[in-house]
């Protein structure tokens, strides 16, 4: 039978491997620090970061180019 905490812990698991965005990233990582500063023993938890980085810099990849396209865009229709 899982607990409460197992509960909590398989949550913001799911929200680490969710967040895409720029504001669930943030989310994730802000909640991932509470979540080890609560529970420093929980080593494998830790790998999240490297995922939230991964995604943050995939995430940071598309706005810009996301924010060119619309620039040139822009610049067509003027």
């Amino acid at each position: 039978m899982k607990s409460q905490l197992d509960d909590l812990r398989d949550r913001l698991s799911d929200q680490v491997l969710d967040a895409t965005t720029l504001p669930e990233i943030h989310a994730a990582q802000q909640a991932l620090r509470a979540w080890i500063k609560e529970h420093p023993e929980d080593e494998g938890m830790r790998d999240g970061f490297e995922q939230l980085s991964l995604m943050q810099d995939i995430a940071e990849q598309e706005e810009a180019e996301g924010a060119r396209s619309e620039s040139l865009t822009a610049g067509r229709a003027a």
